[in-house]
This record gives C-alpha cells, sequence and structure tokens, in this order.
C-alpha cells in the first residue's frame, strides 16, 4: 500500500464514520461558487478583536473598517442590521451563503440591509467602470 492508498483509505474511513453536515458542505459550495474577480478591499479595525467581552454592558454593535468601507453591525430579533459607509461604488452588494442582497449607496456613501443572516459574510462594492471591491469573508 502506497501513501495515497492510505490516505484514501483514512479519508473514506472519515467519511463513513463522520460524515460532514449537509449544511456544511452546502455553504462551503456556496462560498465557492462566490468567488470574483473584485479587488480585495483590505481590512484596518475590527472591534471583534479589540473590544473587551469579559466587561458587562460591553456594546453589541461590531465596527469593521476596511480601506474602501467602514460597516456596524448590530443583531436584531431578524439577523443582523448591517449599516455601511462606502467611499467608492454606487451599489453594495451584500453576500452569504445562500443568499445576497443589493443596495444602493445614497450620494453621501451610505447604505443600510436588514435581516443579514449571521455567519460568513461578504460585501462587494459595485464600481461603474473601476473593478468591483470586495471584503474577505467574515463571521458576522
Amino acid at each position: 500500500m502506497n501513501h495515497q492508498d492510505l490516505l484514501d483509505s483514512l479519508a473514506t474511513m472519515f467519511d463513513r464514520l463522520d460524515p460532514p453536515p449537509v449544511l456544511l458542505a452546502a455553504q462551503a459550495q456556496s462560498a465557492l461558487a462566490e468567488r470574483c474577480d473584485a479587488r480585495l478591499s483590505r481590512l484596518i479595525t475590527d472591534s471583534a478583536h479589540t473590544t473587551r467581552t469579559d466587561v458587562r454592558g460591553t456594546d453589541r454593535v461590531r465596527t469593521m473598517r476596511f480601506a474602501d468601507l467602514d460597516l456596524h453591525l448590530e443583531p436584531t430579533a431578524t439577523g443582523l442590521h448591517l449599516t455601511g459607509l462606502a467611499r467608492t461604488g454606487s451599489q453594495a452588494v451584500t453576500r452569504w451563503p445562500g443568499g445576497a442582497t443589493t443596495s444602493d449607496i445614497d450620494p453621501t456613501g451610505w447604505f443600510h440591509v436588514d435581516h443579514v443572516p449571521p455567519g460568513p459574510v461578504r460585501l462587494l462594492l459595485r464600481r461603474e467602470g473601476h473593478p468591483d471591491l470586495a471584503t474577505r469573508w467574515f463571521v458576522a
């Protein structure tokens, strides 16, 4: 038995004894299908990495600043309410595994999205005559 045969046998055994959840596989396939030729917008700060969670009364709003976009994510009873301030673009596309919504960016750069499900999220800024800008996938 060579190395590849051994690895194939182990993979078969794991798939049989502990198969991946169906939802996880569907989300992974959806995320791979969302690949695009957009330019990545660099993450500058994320309050999830700087806010203390062991203090009572900690603000539940998550703020993220990208090179071209500021985001505020606030949990609600129906998902997340997302408020964005884009420094470029005319539309913002919010994507999650199995869904997406497009929002117009107003002349001052603001847009809002309701009912974003918690979990993996990616934003894409559509720019007329220029490549789109996209955040990396992050867990909201």
